[in-house]
């Protein structure tokens, strides 16, 4: 659930089911849920939304402080809250195989190496639909 209109309207058009607000509750409870986003506002949020033994990762690297959780709202009938520190070149392999077999259809915009400062500004103010990407060099070669 991106915080950005672009970003969502992105979801919908590559076959999400559901692209609101991060602040909205889903139609239906969720099983489980990712938080990417650095913002530990959002794990309440994220717990509410899911159903009965589902379970939140947080997988950001950094997040600020999580807000205190009300039990019974957000952890109540086995809620999970996990974080996810790190991944293996296995996971990594694990990924690329099963995105080969599903229809992925990534979004990006791509920057010469040398405006990764514009890059990093367009992402900022959220000029950036889909995932930012640095070409370095030709690509030629390599």
């Amino acid at each position: 659930m991106p915080r950005s209109e672009n970003a969502r309207r992105l979801a919908l058009e590559l076959g999400a089911v559901f692209a609101g607000d991060s602040r909205d509750r889903p139609p239906v409870a969720l099983d489980s849920a990712i938080l990417f986003a650095p913002a530990g506002e959002l794990v309440p949020v994220a717990m509410r939304a899911l159903d009965r033994g589902g379970t939140l990762a947080v997988a950001g690297i950094h997040l600020s402080d999580i807000p205190s959780l009300h039990y019974s709202e957000e952890l109540f009938q086995e809620r999970q809250l996990r974080s996810v520190t790190a991944n293996t070149r296995q996971d990594g392999k694990e990924l690329m195989d099963l995105a080969a077999r599903i229809p992925l259809r990534p979004t990006t915009t791509t920057y010469p190496f040398e405006e990764a400062n514009r890059a990093l500004m367009d992402l900022a103010e959220d000029r950036v639909n889909g995932a930012a990407v640095l070409r370095i060099g030709s690509g030629r070669g390599r």
